[in-house]
C-alpha cells in the first residue's frame, strides 16, 4: 500500500480505507478466479452495464453484455482461453476520490493456445455505487519483447 496524504493537501491524493482497497483488489481476483473456471457470468460480476473495456488485443466492447458475448467466445470450446488461468502479482491503487480508484496491475495468463504464456499490464477505473465498487472501463495491454520502449 503506498503512503496517501488527506484530501486538500497540493499533491491531489486522497485517503482511504484499507477496506476499499481490499475490496478493489478483491475484484482483480474475483476476475482471475473466474477466468480459471471459465466462466463469463463470473467475469462480468463487477461490471456496470455500460462498462467499456479494451483486450490486449484491441478489441474494444462497450457494455457488459458485449464483454460476456466476447468471453464466452474466448473461453467456449474452440476458444483460445479455454484452457487458461490467469494470475495477478502486482497492484497498484491511487483513489482519485472517495468513491472513483484507478487499480493498475501486472497480470500472467498461462495456458493460451497461441501463447503459453503471456504478461500484461492492466488499468481498471472502479466506482464506489451504493456501498459496493464496480468496475466502469478497463484497458490491457500485452508486454512484448523487442519492444524500443
Amino acid at each position: 500500500m503506498d503512503c496517501r496524504v488527506k484530501p486538500g493537501n497540493d499533491d491531489g491524493k486522497v485517503s482511504m480505507s484499507k477496506a476499499d482497497e481490499d475490496a478493489i483488489r478483491d475484484i482483480e481476483k474475483k476476475f482471475n478466479e473466474a477466468w480459471g473456471r471459465h466462466d463469463p457470468d463470473g467475469m462480468i460480476e463487477s461490471l456496470v452495464d455500460d462498462a467499456q473495456f479494451v483486450t490486449v488485443n484491441g478489441a474494444w466492447t462497450k457494455s457488459r453484455q458485449g464483454f460476456r458475448d466476447l468471453m464466452v467466445r474466448l473461453h467456449g470450446p474452440t476458444g483460445p482461453f479455454r484452457a487458461s488461468t490467469r494470475d495477478t502479482p502486482e497492484m497498484h491503487i491511487r483513489f482519485l476520490a472517495p468513491d472513483i480508484a484507478v487499480m493498475h496491475t501486472r497480470f500472467h495468463i498461462y495456458g493460451d493456445i497461441d501463447e503459453p504464456e503471456r504478461t500484461s499490464i492492466g488499468t481498471r477505473v472502479v466506482h464506489k455505487i451504493d456501498g459496493k465498487w464496480h468496475t466502469v472501463a478497463v484497458q490491457n495491454t500485452d508486454l512484448r519483447a523487442g519492444r524500443r520502449h
